[in-house]
This record gives structure tokens, sequence and C-alpha cells, in this order.
């Protein structure tokens, strides 16, 4: 391979890394604001991020791990609390329909 063709290789590799760079942040920076709309919108999250960013201790890396952490454990206990007061309705439901039943 003479040098002119490396040299064009090497510029299209090097342009490929850019690119691939490039949507890397892309992904990043929307991951990013995703996981700032979820704290922003769930009061109790918020507070456990504060607390998650008074700790010096951590890097960032560790950070965004406890944060993605926290948002997965919240939405949990949100998706439990749905379905309990969704099985709490339920049963109200039942029992009123029973109630009249026997009425």
């Amino acid at each position: 391979m003479d040098e002119k063709r490396k040299a064009k290789v090497s510029e299209v590799e090097t342009d490929e890394q850019v690119a691939f760079s490039l949507q890397e942040k892309e992904k990043k920076r929307a991951h990013g604001e995703k996981m700032q709309a979820i704290i922003d919108a769930d009061e109790v999250l918020q507070a456990r991020v504060a607390e998650l960013y008074k700790d010096k201790t951590l890097t960032n890396d560790d950070r965004v791990q406890r944060l993605a952490d926290l948002i997965n454990a919240r939405s949990e206990e949100v998706e439990l609390a749905d379905l309990i007061n969704a099985r709490s309705e339920e049963v109200a439901l039942n029992e009123l329909i029973q109630s009249i039943k026997q009425g």
C-alpha cells in the first residue's frame, strides 16, 4: 500500500471515529436530559438526589451509576404503589357490588 493510500485509509478511519464519538456524546446528552426530566417530576427522587450530591467522595461515574440506581428503585416503588392502589380500588369496588347485591 503506498503512502497516499495509507493516509486516505487513516483519514477515513479518523472521520468514522469522530462520527462515532459525536454519536456517543449525543446519546449521553439525551440520556442525561431524560434522567433530569425524571428527577424533576418526582419530589421524593429530588430529595434523594440532593442527598447523593452531598456525598463528595463519589466520582462522577459513581454518581451517575447511583443516580440510575435511584431512578430505577424509585420507579419500582411508584409501580408497586400504583399496583397496591389499583388492588385497593378493586377490593373496594367488589365490596360495594356485594353490598348492593345484598341490599
